[in-house]
């Protein structure tokens, strides 16, 4: 995302991003230490709940496959909440990080999302966890931190570049 905030949306009882690791110029995998979710409560769309399950998954753009982590976390009205990991969450090169609404009748809380949508989807929603539908309006704010652990031939590659 693009840090402006634009659109906010409750759509899908899913909502995701998949995030590959080629996007940052990289291979290897990714350790989550958290991941960050923005929310925005509308006073005309009242939240049933402001409780979801933060949950990370491997899989490639088609649909996240396994589940890696499961957190409960408690959305705030326009203000960043954590999903904070005990050990890394040690993923593939591809991943899903996803607002599970399970605990919500309408699919709350909404998630923030920017008004800038670049032709390439990272953020998708479905209701049934098997079509997963581009949002196609910008990108969810569902960001995670953590590091990238490089494979052998990246670090040979890094070696070779400055010896």
């Amino acid at each position: 995302d693009d840090a402006s905030a634009n659109w906010l949306t409750w759509g899908g009882l899913y909502r995701g991003v998949w995030f590959n690791v080629a996007d940052f110029g990289t291979t290897g995998t990714w350790e989550a230490d958290n991941t960050e979710f923005w929310f925005y409560h509308h006073s005309s769309y009242p939240w049933d709940t402001a409780s979801f399950y933060a949950e990370v998954y491997n899989g490639d753009v088609s649909t996240p496959v396994t589940l890696l982590n499961q957190t409960s976390v408690t959305a705030t009205h326009y203000a960043a909440v954590y999903a904070n990991y005990s050990s890394p969450v040690i993923t593939e090169e591809q991943f899903w990080v996803l607002i599970n609404t399970e605990m919500s009748g309408g699919g709350w809380p909404s998630v923030l999302g920017d008004p800038t949508y670049s032709g390439v989807d990272h953020s998708f929603f479905s209701d049934d966890f098997i079509v997963w539908e581009p949002w196609g309006m910008g990108d969810y704010f569902i960001r995670t931190n953590g590091e990238f652990s490089l494979n052998s031939e990246t670090w040979g590659a890094i070696k070779a570049l400055y010896n």
